[in-house]
C-alpha cells in the first residue's frame, strides 16, 4: 500500500506487479492493424469544454451504435504532450517540465461514429498488457484510447507511485486531446463526444473511479465507469454520490492484493445506483483481464461489452443480458445490482 497526495487529499493506492502472479500473461500477438501507426505531438491543453450530452435522433440510429456486430479493427499510437504540468524526478530520471503521454488506440476500421472508452493500466505495465481485451472491445464498436502513464508504467526511472496523483489529470487531458483531433482526423472522426466511458485495472481502477466520481478529479464528460480488480476504499478521497453515472465494479474472491470481503463491503455501503457489482468467484487479480481462453476472461469480455452497450449505446436491454450471462455462468460469477 502506498500513500500519495493529490491536491492535499490522501489517496491510498493498492500496488501490484505483473510478475507477482504466476497466472499473469503478456499481451501476446499484436491486434490486427489495417492502419500504419503514427505518432503526433498535439498542443497542450488544460481543459476542453464538456461535450454536449444531448443525443439527436440521427445519432441514436447510427449503424456504429449497433450491437452484436464484430467490426474490423485498426490500431494507432499518438503522443500527447501537456506542457502545463511537470513529470516528477524518479530514480535516475531528473524530471521534466512537461508530461508526455504515449496513447495506444484500437478502433473500428469501418467509418462511423463510436463511443470512446479511455482505459487506465495497472502498476508496472503498459496498455499492451491488456491488448486482447481492448481489441475485443474495439471489435464490439468502441474507440479505445489507452495512455501509458509516466512513471506508473515503469518509465522513466522505474515503476513508482511518485507521480500517481497526476494520472487523474492525465486521463482528462487525453480525453481533451482525442476530442480536439476533429473530424478530419482518422481517430477524431470516429469518436462520439457525448458517449465516453472510463475503465481501468488495479491502479487503473482507482484512476477510472476518480475521473468518474472523486470530488477532486471528476470529469463530467465521463458517462460510464468500469473499475476492475481492487478495493475502491483504497481511493481515500471524498467521492460524489448519486450522480446517476453507472458504474460496474468487478472483483475477484481470490484477489492477492485486496481482500474481497473488504472490497464488496465498501461497495455495498458507498456505491449508489446505478451500480453493478460483479464478483468473479475463485478468480485472481490479473487473468480475467489478460488471458484469452481463461474462463473468467471469456465471460468477462461478454459482461463488459454488455455493460458498455447498455450504458453508452442506448441499449438498456443489454444490462439484462449482462445479468443473464452471469446467472448462466455455472458459478463463475455473481452479480449485485
Amino acid at each position: 500500500m502506498c500513500i500519495v497526495v493529490a491536491g492535499g487529499i490522501a489517496l491510498a493506492v493498492s500496488r501490484w506487479r505483473a510478475d507477482d502472479s504466476t497466472d499473469a500473461v503478456s499481451a501476446g500477438s499484436s491486434p490486427t492493424s489495417t492502419a500504419v501507426a503514427a505518432t503526433t505531438t498535439a498542443p497542450a491543453t488544460t481543459a476542453a469544454p464538456p461535450a454536449s450530452t444531448e443525443t439527436t435522433a440521427a445519432s441514436a440510429t447510427r449503424p456504429s451504435l449497433e450491437i452484436g456486430r464484430t467490426y474490423p479493427v485498426s490500431t494507432d499510437q499518438r503522443t500527447f504532450v501537456d506542457s502545463s504540468r511537470p513529470t516528477s524526478p524518479n530514480g535516475d530520471f531528473g524530471g521534466s517540465s512537461q508530461r508526455t503521454l504515449l496513447t495506444s488506440l484500437w478502433y473500428p476500421s469501418t467509418p462511423g461514429t463510436y463511443p470512446l472508452v479511455v482505459f487506465s493500466h495497472g502498476y508496472a505495465v503498459t496498455p499492451s498488457f491488456y491488448a486482447t481485451m481492448l481489441q475485443r472491445w474495439a471489435e464490439a464498436g468502441y474507440v479505445i484510447a489507452a495512455p501509458t502513464y509516466p512513471i506508473l508504467s515503469g518509465a522513466p526511472g522505474g515503476a513508482s507511485h511518485v507521480d500517481y496523483e497526476q494520472t487523474f489529470a492525465d486521463t482528462s487531458f487525453v480525453i481533451s486531446q482525442i476530442l480536439a483531433l476533429g473530424t478530419n482526423d482518422e481517430i477524431g472522426a470516429r469518436v462520439d463526444p457525448s458517449r465516453i466511458a472510463a475503465s481501468g485495472h488495479s491502479d487503473g481502477e482507482a484512476i477510472s473511479f476518480g475521473v468518474g466520481f472523486l470530488s477532486c478529479c471528476r470529469d463530467p464528460r465521463v458517462k460510464s465507469v468500469i473499475a476492475m480488480a481492487g478495493n475502491l476504499e483504497n481511493v481515500n478521497n471524498p467521492h460524489v454520490r448519486d450522480t446517476g453515472t453507472p458504474i460496474m465494479h468487478v472483483m475477484e474472491t481470490n484477489d492477492e492484493y485486496d481482500p474481497y470481503p473488504d472490497s464488496i463491503a465498501w461497495d455495498r455501503a458507498n456505491l449508489t445506483a446505478p451500480r453493478w457489482m460483479v464478483t468473479l468467484q475463485g478468480a485472481s487479480h490479473v487473468p480475467p483481464y489478460t488471458a484469452p481462453g481463461n474462463a473468467y476472461f471469456e465471460l468477462y469480455q461478454k459482461v463488459a461489452i454488455d455493460f458498455l452497450d447498455g450504458t453508452l449505446k442506448g441499449h438498456p436491454e443489454r444490462l439484462d443480458a449482462l445479468a443473464a450471462e452471469i446467472a448462466n455462468s455455472g458459478g463463475l460469477a455473481s452479480l449485485e445490482r
